[in-house]
């Protein structure tokens, strides 16, 4: 029995701390901290993610990675908080050492992208999504979408020294609410959530310097709130003895612009440079947003550019860090989306002086980058007499500028066949397709996304259907994935959100043609880290934010470089054998109406990778 005589004094306190028990606002509280790769998108409410208890890198207890010098591994914490949310939370990686040797990756070089490794931490930024991308040229039919397409979604990566309260840390996690939404006649009321997931992304760049042992190094990853460790999660990380390859044997071209007046306090090179590195650190050519792809030949302005082309620019001396140093860009258009064709190109004479111009410039200064003019975009059968008669002014040109190859999007086309030296398709991109270009001297490339064919680029897509667009390219053999924009903050010129500046944190709908084409998302890979058109979106930070369908992109193009290595040991055929696992049926093998035949969740990838890396392994032994 407890006795209830107590003394003035203690009876006085005892009642003190009673009252202001009572009297304090409710905690929220943290409940659970997991990991998972970075194939997986966690909705914010989505207390069951079938990852939760275990995945690729996740037995429940610890996460374990394996990877190859210059490589990135990426993985995401998902912290778990009650309704009442939590305040202060981040999230710290210490740096994996290697405890027979002593080294640390990430712990010895200072700043970021170091050759002996970096740690990078960003929040997960949310955007809700209440109406779905329909089917359009993003996927073909309902029944290749993901079975979830709404709620509040992850792929806005804020690094920590962003404005408190947009994505820096540490940052708060609100209470959970009840909503309610006006649905016609009806009011539709969602009660308040009673768990949240918080998303925190880490990149673990692993060394580029060889004198790093391989072998296994540990550490812990930490979860704190209001200044107190929550949870500390054992990490383990194998570097295995192989060396990622810089230079990229296949490419993705992205397109930028518009994006200057959103970084007001930088140069128009500063924000060139800004696009340019962070493309090429994520293995992605930036180019054809730039004065240099718009203009008529200007040899001044190609000798200053020539840098990016070389590799130059992509060195510590210019600035540049991280994977690809020293090599140079594979792609360079020409009047990019058309912008030359009806000025330097406007007519026979002035064409063939122009091509003239551009190819003794590459051929003597570039001669391993593709370069193309890009003719016209997205051209009908009504144009095909068009682009006949301005393609010959180039074919019969007398001079070098013959050998300027033509460029347009759109499949291969026997109506043009005699035209157009370089394709990329959307629409019916065949296995045969491109192995008849290739086979003609041709290239077929293919461009944006197209459930089912291939990934989709709307944010409520899979994260692997960006990290498996690579993986096409390796089965199929095609050379280049374009896709049309990676910045578009600004929208461009179509349908009722032309010439708009766009909350792209807030405001799902990124694009529409014609205002049916709702794409949640569609051309915006990097966010702006400034935002002076809307204040209260800025994050303050003089720098593109990465998103987790780039670092998807990223994914997929290490993938196939880990392909390329095990092809060099073992032959094409045994890497095929692995990665037509999750990819049974791509291009045309899927049924256009049909639902998506290859697999959209991430730990299949990652099984498939560990099989590649025990094949090199394995075949590097012998």
């Amino acid at each position: 029995m407890i006795s209830l005589r107590r003394s003035g004094a203690e009876f006085f306190l005892w009642l003190l701390a009673l009252t202001l028990l009572c009297n304090s606002e409710p905690r929220g509280e943290i409940v659970e901290a997991w990991a998972v790769g970075d194939g997986e998108k966690v909705f914010r409410f989505d207390p069951e993610h079938p990852s939760r208890e275990r995945n690729s890198i996740w037995d429940g207890e610890k996460i374990q990675l394996k990877g190859l010098y210059n490589e990135i591994l990426a993985f995401q914490i998902i912290v778990v908080a009650d309704n009442r949310g939590a305040k202060s939370v981040e999230v710290s990686v210490t740096p994996p050492r290697n405890h027979t040797e002593g080294f640390s990756i990430g712990g010895t070089t200072p700043g970021l992208y170091g050759s002996g490794g970096s740690i990078e931490v960003f929040s997960q930024h949310y955007i809700q999504v209440r109406n779905p991308t329909p089917p359009s040229w993003v996927y073909a039919s309902s029944t290749a979408a993901p079975e979830e397409m709404t709620g509040w979604i992850p792929d806005a990566l804020i690094p920590p020294n962003a404005i408190p309260g947009r994505g820096g840390m540490p940052l708060d996690i609100p209470p959970t609410q009840r909503t309610e939404r006006r649905v016609q006649k009806l009011i539709e009321i969602v009660p308040a959530a009673p768990r949240q997931n918080q998303g925190f992304w880490i990149d673990l760049h692993l060394p580029r310097d060889r004198s790093f042992p391989d072998g296994l190094y540990s550490s812990f990853v930490q979860v704190r709130s209001e200044g107190q460790v929550v949870a500390s999660i054992p990490l383990e990380v194998t570097l295995l003895p192989f060396y990622l390859p810089d230079e990229n044997h296949s490419n993705v071209w992205m397109f930028s612009g518009d994006v200057e007046p959103y970084f007001p306090e930088l140069s128009a090179a500063q924000v060139e440079r800004m696009i340019k590195f962070e493309g090429h650190r994520h293995r992605i050519d930036m180019v054809g947003g730039f004065k240099v792809n718009r203009s008529s030949f200007d040899e001044k302005m190609m000798d200053d550019y020539s840098g990016y082309l070389n590799g130059d620019f992509y060195r510590p001396g210019n600035g540049y860090s991280g994977p690809g140093e020293g090599k140079g860009e594979k792609l360079f258009p020409i009047g990019m989306y058309g912008a030359l064709t009806r000025t330097a190109f406007t007519d026979k004479m002035s064409a063939q002086a122009e091509s003239d111009l551009w190819v003794s410039w590459f051929e003597k200064n570039a001669p391993d980058v593709i370069f193309f003019w890009y003719i016209i975009d997205e051209p009908g059968e009504v144009q095909f007499p068009w682009i006949i008669e301005r393609a010959e002014w180039i074919h019969q040109n007398p001079g070098p500028g013959s050998r300027l190859p033509v460029f347009t999007t759109r499949s291969f086309t026997e109506g043009l066949s005699g035209a157009i030296n370089l394709w990329a398709g959307n629409e019916n991109v065949s296995l045969d397709s491109a192995q008849k270009a290739r086979s003609e001297g041709q290239h077929h490339w293919f461009y944006n996304g197209k459930r089912p064919h291939w990934g989709s680029t709307v944010v409520e897509m899979a994260a692997v259907d960006l990290r498996m667009i690579p993986w096409v390219q390796y089965i199929a053999q095609i050379e280049t994935w374009f896709y049309w924009h990676g910045t578009q903050w600004y929208h461009n010129w179509q349908g009722p959100k032309g010439h708009l500046h766009q909350r792209v944190f807030s405001a799902p709908v990124t694009f529409t043609s014609d205002g049916t084409d709702l794409c949640n998302g569609e051309g915006v890979m990097f966010y702006p880290g400034r935002m002076p058109f809307y204040p209260d979106e800025d994050r303050g930070l003089n720098a593109l934010l990465p998103s987790i369908r780039l670092k998807n992109i990223r994914r997929g193009r290490q993938d196939y470089e880990i392909m390329y290595l095990a092809e060099q040991v073992a032959g094409r055929e045994a890497v095929l054998k692995i990665i037509r696992g999750p990819l049974p049926s791509i291009l045309d093998e899927a049924e256009h109406l049909g639902p998506t035949p290859w697999s959209t969740n991430g730990n299949d990838y990652d099984r498939a990778r560990e099989e590649l890396l025990l094949l090199l392994e394995k075949e590097s032994s012998q």
